[in-house]
């Protein structure tokens, strides 16, 4: 590969990544999704490890945003090699948010935790987990469009559980990574809501991708993997960030919702790929066609199915086969029937019949061949050869 052609990819895979990053903190920022300057006790520990969640899942989406960025600059014929480096370099334009986040963790008070040194470790953490997606999303169409489909659902997911908040007078809630935590819903419709709604995504993810690859006519595969990489992505986050105390659901309900979430995304991926398809309905005979064909479409014919018999209409009778008379019995039992040789066909080798060239005259030959006075060739003529031919010796005159 040449250096501007390297130079070229690396460098839009490192800076598109790095602006992703970049762009989804100060998002989250505005919206008030993360909020990393709490001042949490004891007791409300596990809003900071949700938020842990949020920090790794940012690194892994931008590293994955860097590769897709750099997937049209490949050569077409790179190896994996090639896509490695690129995913190097998309986790290492991820990696911008592990500053982005360590400053303003600086102001955090939690108990028992060192603010700073966590959320930087966290968000480490995503962006090496972010080089293997990167490299996914470099490799792989349906993973591409796994990684789309669940990180647009995430993002729409936490702007619902915000949007009230938008109102004058009202606080901003604590969004969990992958759960509807909306003010209009009661609390335990929103822990049964943490439960199911990664799962749920996962499946139907799955389903859609698995189908949309069968109908590309994928190898197996890929139709059985393809709703993988994007749940993949949200398992990783939370096992980072991880299930925070063991007293509280808060942050153990999503964990485990999300544990289960990259297999319920195998699971309809699999479903498309093995579910069988209806089969084709047969086709009717036509009224006025005679000719033992019906005619589809584009006027292409095709044979006639017989109809099967069934209760109210039973079959129809067959004609017995007639005897043979009495003459043509006694002709068939005179005739002795010898058995056929078959004849050995000998396949004759096919020679091209080779022209010859037709030989052309000139134009001037012909003229002059046509042109030319012939010689006389008659008896009277001789004499005078003879006459001239002894005037003109030297020795005979004399």
């Amino acid at each position: 590969m040449a250096f501007r052609t390297s130079a070229k990819l690396l460098g839009v895979t490192l800076g598109v990544a790095a602006l992703a990053g970049a762009s989804q903190l100060g998002l989250a920022y505005g919206l008030g999704i993360v909020r990393l300057t709490r001042v949490l006790d004891l007791t409300a520990r596990d809003q900071w490890t949700a938020q842990l969640a949020w920090v790794a899942w940012f690194a892994m989406a931008s590293a994955v945003v860097g590769g897709m960025a750099g997937r049209p600059l490949l050569p077409k014929r790179s190896g994996a090699g090639t896509r490695l480096v690129t995913a190097v370099a998309a986790g290492v334009g991820a990696a911008v948010v592990v500053p982005l986040t360590m400053q303003p963790a600086r102001t955090a008070e939690v108990a028992g935790v060192q603010p700073v040194f966590v959320i930087g470790v966290c968000a480490a953490l995503g962006a090496a987990v972010g080089l293997f997606a990167a490299y996914a999303a470099l490799s792989r169409q349906v993973a591409r469009w796994s990684f789309v489909t669940v990180g647009v659902a995430a993002w729409v997911i936490a702007i619902i559980s915000v949007a009230p908040s938008m109102a004058p007078g009202k606080a901003l809630p604590t969004v969990r990574l992958g759960v509807i935590d909306a003010d209009f819903l009661s609390d335990a419709v929103t822990q049964r809501t943490a439960l199911l709604t990664m799962p749920a995504l996962a499946l139907i993810s799955g389903i859609a991708l698995g189908w949309a690859a069968r109908r590309r006519d994928d190898s197996t595969l890929t139709i059985a993997l393809a709703g993988l990489a994007g749940p993949a992505l949200l398992t990783a986050a939370y096992l980072v960030a991880g299930p925070g105390s063991s007293k509280g659901d808060y942050q153990g309900v999503p964990y485990w919702a999300a544990m289960t979430a990259a297999g319920a995304g195998v699971l309809g991926s699999v479903l498309a790929a093995v579910l069988r398809r209806a089969p084709a309905a047969p086709t009717t005979p036509s009224s006025g066609n005679s000719s033992g064909l019906d005619v589809g479409l584009g006027g292409a014919a095709k044979p006639r199915t017989k109809p099967k018999p069934s209760p109210d209409r039973p079959p129809l009778p067959k004609r017995d086969p007639e005897p043979d008379s009495a003459i043509a019995q006694a002709g068939a039992a005179a005739t002795p029937s010898l058995p056929k040789r078959p004849r050995p066909s000998r396949p004759r080798p096919s020679r091209p019949r080779r022209r010859r060239p037709r030989r052309r005259r000139s134009t001037d030959s012909v003229h002059r061949h046509r042109t030319s006075p012939r010689a006389p060739c008659t008896a009277r003529h001789a004499p005078s050869r003879s006459r001239s031919v002894a005037a003109t010796s030297p020795n005979r005159t004399a």
